[in-house]
Parts: C-alpha cells; sequence; structure tokens
C-alpha cells in the first residue's frame, strides 16, 4: 500500500461535470488499494460535501478558495492575477490554480504524509510541481488544452480576433508543453492525447516523462437507467456552460440545427441541461421553444426521460464523458466528429455522426422515424460501452498505470 496525493484546484462535488465524474472515479479506485489524501479548493458551499466525497476512501482536505472570502477579496485577486499573467507571460488560469492555499497545504502535506507519489489534476496546476518535495510526481491531464483553443480559432469568423487568438494559442501551447517535462509521468485520459503528448515532447530536452493512457471509468449505476417506456423526439443535450465549447455547441444546436428538426417535425421537444449560464443563452433557448433544466442533480431524472443525446460540438479536446455515460444508460447518440473524437467508435453502430448541421438534423429525425433501428443503436451502444468503459472492467489496467508510475524512480 503507498501514500497517494491527488491534488485538484476545483471542488468535484455534487458530480455535474464530467471533470469531477473524473476525479471521483480516480479517488475510489485508488482509495481501493492505497491510502489517499485529496486537496482541493473549496467554497462555503461545497464544505458540506467534504463527507460525500469522502465516501470515496480518500481523506479531503479543502482550503475555502481563496476568491470566495468577500466580493472585494474576489475583485482584488481577479485583478491581480491579471496582472501577474500579462506582466509573466502565463495563462491566467495557471494563477489560480497554483495559489497560496494550495501551494502551502501541498507543502504541509508533503512533509506529514510524506506521499510516495503525488498526482496533480489538470496542467494548469504545474507550477505546483515545484512544492512537490519527495516521491514521485504525475499530471493527469483531462485534454490537451491547445488543441481546444486551436479549434476554437478555427470556428472564429472575425479575420483579425482569429489572428489575436492564434497568438494566444501560440504562447499557450509553449507553455503546456513545457509543463508536461516537469513530471515523471503523464497521465491522459484519451490514447489521442497520449499520441500528442508523446510527440510533443519528443526529442527529450533532459529526460522524458512516462506518457500513459488512463482510460475513463463509467460507473455501475448508469448501466441500470430506464428507458422511456414511450418513445417519442425528446432530445437532450447535457453540458457545463462555463465551456466555451458548450456555449458555442448550444448556439449551433439552437441556430442551425434545432430549426431543421422543428421544421421536419413539430413534435420533436429539445430538452437542455447544465450549470453556468442564466443569461441570454437560456432566453434564447426558451425563446426556440426548448425546456431548459438548469443544474441536473440527479442524471438517471435526465437520461430516463429522453429519447436521445444530441453533443453537436465543434471544436474541444479530451474524452466527452457525456457521450460515454448516455451509451452505458442505452440512450442514442448523436455527435460531431469533434465530440467523438478519442473514442473508437463506429459510426451507425453505436452512435450517429453528422458533420454539419443538415446531418445532424436528418440523424436526429431518422431515429425518431425508425424506433426499432434506434432500439438497436441504443442496444450495441450498451454492450460496448459495458465491454470496454464498465468501472469493473477498467480498474485492474487502471491501477496497473498507477503501480508503473510508483516503480519509477523518486524525484526524477
Amino acid at each position: 500500500m503507498a501514500r497517494i496525493l491527488v491534488v485538484k484546484r476545483l471542488f468535484p462535488y455534487p458530480p455535474s461535470a464530467g471533470t469531477r465524474r473524473v476525479s471521483l472515479a480516480l479517488l475510489r479506485d485508488l482509495a481501493g488499494c492505497h491510502e489517499v489524501v485529496f486537496l482541493c479548493q473549496a467554497d462555503r458551499a461545497e464544505r458540506p460535501y467534504v463527507p460525500r466525497v469522502e465516501e470515496t476512501g480518500a481523506r479531503v482536505v479543502a482550503p475555502l478558495t481563496p476568491n470566495r472570502r468577500s466580493p472585494l477579496h474576489r475583485v482584488l485577486y481577479k485583478a491581480k492575477n491579471r496582472v501577474l499573467s500579462r506582466v509573466q507571460g502565463r495563462p491566467e488560469l495557471t494563477y489560480y490554480a497554483s495559489n497560496h492555499a494550495l501551494r502551502a497545504n501541498l507543502e504541509r502535506l508533503g512533509r506529514e504524509f510524506a506521499p510516495d507519489l503525488t498526482i496533480l489534476e489538470s496542467w494548469e496546476t504545474h507550477p505546483l510541481r515545484r512544492s512537490i518535495r519527495g516521491g514521485r510526481a504525475a499530471l493527469l491531464a483531462h485534454d490537451v488544452a491547445y488543441q481546444i483553443l486551436e479549434r476554437a480559432v478555427q470556428a472564429t469568423s472575425d479575420p483579425r480576433e482569429r489572428e489575436r487568438r492564434k497568438r494566444t494559442v501560440a504562447r499557450e501551447k509553449e507553455v503546456e508543453i513545457a509543463s508536461w517535462r516537469l513530471f515523471d509521468a503523464v497521465m491522459t485520459l484519451t490514447a489521442n492525447d497520449r499520441a500528442t503528448i508523446e510527440r510533443d515532447i519528443a526529442p527529450p530536452a533532459h529526460g522524458r516523462p512516462l506518457v500513459r493512457h488512463l482510460p475513463v471509468p463509467v460507473a455501475d449505476e448508469f448501466f441500470a437507467y430506464a428507458r422511456p417506456a414511450a418513445p417519442a423526439c425528446r432530445i437532450g443535450f447535457l453540458g457545463t456552460f462555463l465551456a466555451d465549447f458548450n456555449r458555442d455547441a448550444v448556439e449551433f444546436l439552437l441556430g442551425d440545427i434545432w430549426p431543421r428538426v422543428a421544421a421536419r417535425m413539430a413534435q420533436a421537444e429539445l430538452v437542455i441541461a447544465g450549470n453556468g449560464d442564466r443569461g441570454p443563452l437560456e432566453r434564447r433557448a426558451r425563446a426556440a421553444g426548448a425546456r431548459w433544466l438548469g443544474l441536473v442533480a440527479d442524471l438517471r431524472d435526465f437520461y430516463e426521460t429522453i429519447d436521445a443525446l444530441v453533443v453537436p460540438l465543434r471544436f474541444g479536446a479530451g474524452v466527452r464523458i457525456r457521450i460515454l455515460e448516455a451509451l452505458a444508460a442505452g440512450v442514442p447518440v448523436i455527435a460531431t466528429p469533434v465530440a467523438a473524437a478519442g473514442l473508437p467508435l463506429t459510426a451507425g453502430e453505436q452512435l450517429l455522426l453528422g458533420g454539419d448541421a443538415q446531418a445532424l438534423a436528418d440523424a436526429i429525425a431518422w431515429l425518431s422515424e425508425h424506433p426499432e433501428e434506434a432500439a438497436g443503436l441504443s442496444a450495441r451502444g450498451r454492450e460496448w460501452c459495458a465491454r470496454t468503459h464498465a468501472a469493473s472492467v477498467l480498474r485492474p489496467s487502471r491501477l496497473a498505470v498507477i503501480d508503473e508510475i510508483l516503480a519509477l524512480p523518486p524525484a526524477r
């Protein structure tokens, strides 16, 4: 049994976003075999959920998020990080992800807990690497962030804005690649991201981290979800609107895809769920006749009442956890190739793909008009997910990756 410290900037409960569910799954797997401490920030509303996170078997250390102390402190904290970013040329998010509260607790736990392995989640936390004094240091890269930015540039129509974003991407790409080289090991959520990182860090300047794929498990509860008793045409969208790629996807859905669906099927209903936006996007969705659910505390309530999930992302990276969970729940999925990238799925076998608004609208209509074929797609998707991504199936290989990292010489 090893001592493992996991560090994440954001509190992972309630599990309303895929990145939170990734963190909770990691803690469950690790705590089944090792002694685990989880360090993360939490605001006052999140702190009562600490016992829920500790149900994973990990001990939680949750200092107060610095920008939640007072409204004035929030303004000053944001202004300081913005100034530091411009002066030092480092992405602004890295200052939030490596603040004094996290750094001080990381150093304290390094002395008191003496971890054999410290795992930092997301590349933006990389400045904390300097505070890891002993044992091995690993990074869990939830995605390759610069690829999200590159695809966002491609989706930008204004030429001047596109050039400005290109310069920003070039700077942040350089910082992100340099951050990977700081660690003894880097873990990715997709095989594509593993290949990208291995390509970008070669040839190594002074040593090369071990790069391994840590596939995303789907909790057993999703496989027990039921399907609606009477199939209809209730199409769901799920995602946090704190992410620009999800906001763009909903704009694309409302502006280009859904009018084509509604013109063909008057009975179709659009159901949108997610946290992070109660402004123009919600008003536009309601004006288009969509049912806006906001944050859904229990995903069973969402998945058991929709007939299909649409994931019309035009840019993004990493793995789309919502696709895996929908497949496990037996919900047919219609997605763009960008959304499904990183998952070894076959179009027409486990899900439907559409590269533009018309193709996506046609796929939605086809599912509604062919209920038997839709049921077959649902069954094949659920079977594939159970075979490849069920938590019990993946746990041995995920723990083998951790064992391989623990076997590395410490302090590379």
